[in-house]
């Protein structure tokens, strides 16, 4: 009886701690183009936040969001699980298109760094086995919030992308250098950025596996993941390299959150314990995102049938 009730009890930790954690701020994007001017709810935690609720994963975000745009808590899907911290101002992106569809972006990054005891307000920590880290600026996610996550167990996830950046005096995006990386790094196990990314986060003028492979030993991580665009991903571990493939599409409506997406979908998968069929799950997920305007919208059921049928083409 009681090697039962140990067996129940480890069962019921297991399924409790099964839980998604995001976090980072909600943007007001504000879309520019010769014809028109609209304004739409971003930020890479609600792109994330809609791709684990179709990939039917429990998640909760932890947001900023400006007093008077609450109203855009109603753009999320399962609202109960948003939890706001609620601050003086949004952040906003404007994203200025010409005739060509060449693209200005400004922003205005307020300064809502989301602390320990801002998290411990919102949820019970112990609930969480992974955190999907977002910043969009460099104050957004302070180190000690990640060593807080870190010391509770909780796998952490990075898109690092707010670091690598600031504005202007016109509000304009400008990359910017990440001096402090390692009070951040040491606490995290993996860390999830583009090739452009990848060149201003650790000041390199080349990406080679080499490199990648003394990157991943300085700093202690478990994994990077590095998406290229239509040429797709690579996946680098301690001890290999995986190489995922771009799901071609004709059909290219928004590419805005392909990141987000990605790496929401990598970290639903995570638990299969394959990485290559993480990666292949998260650029199909990404293929679907990229054919209609807004968040992933596609049933999961589509998205894992796509991932058969490719694994045993394979």
């Amino acid at each position: 009886m009681k090697v039962i009730l140990v067996i129940n009890y480890i069962w019921k930790v297991k399924k409790m701690k099964n839980k998604i954690l995001t976090i980072g701020p909600i943007t007001k994007d504000i879309i520019k183009t010769p014809t028109q001017t609209y304004i739409q709810t971003g930020g890479a935690s609600y792109y994330q936040m809609w791709t684990l609720y179709q990939l039917k994963k429990e998640a909760t975000a932890i947001i900023t969001i400006g007093i008077c745009d609450v109203e855009m808590i109603n753009d999320f899907p399962e609202k109960n699980n948003i939890k706001p911290i609620i601050t003086t101002q949004t952040m906003e992106y404007t994203n200025i298109y010409n005739k060509q569809l060449e693209r200005t972006q400004k922003a205005k990054l307020p300064n809502n760094p989301i602390t320990p005891e801002k998290i411990s307000e919102k949820i019970n920590i112990k609930e969480y086995d992974t955190a999907i880290l977002s910043p969009l600026s460099k104050n957004d996610i302070p180190p000690e919030t990640i060593k807080y996550l870190k010391t509770n167990n909780i796998k952490i996830i990075l898109a690092p992308q707010g670091y690598l950046r600031t504005t202007d005096d016109n509000n304009n995006i400008i990359s910017s250098k990440w001096d402090d990386k390692e009070k951040y790094l040491e606490n995290v196990d993996i860390i999830a950025l583009d090739e452009d990314e990848m060149k201003t986060a650790f000041n390199i003028q080349e990406i080679t596996d080499t490199i990648i492979k003394d990157i991943i030993q300085k700093y202690n991580l478990n994994t990077i993941i590095m998406t290229k665009a239509e040429k797709g991903s690579n996946i680098y571990t301690k001890n290999k390299k995986i190489e995922i493939p771009a799901i071609k599409t004709k059909n290219n409506i928004d590419a805005t959150g392909l990141g987000d997406t990605y790496i929401a979908a990598y970290t639903a998968k995570l638990d299969s314990n394959n990485i290559y069929e993480a990666g292949l799950y998260a650029s199909i997920a990404s293929k679907f995102k990229l054919e209609s305007k807004g968040p992933l919208k596609v049933d999961e059921k589509l998205i894992q049938k796509e991932l058969e049928k490719r694994i045993i083409l394979n």
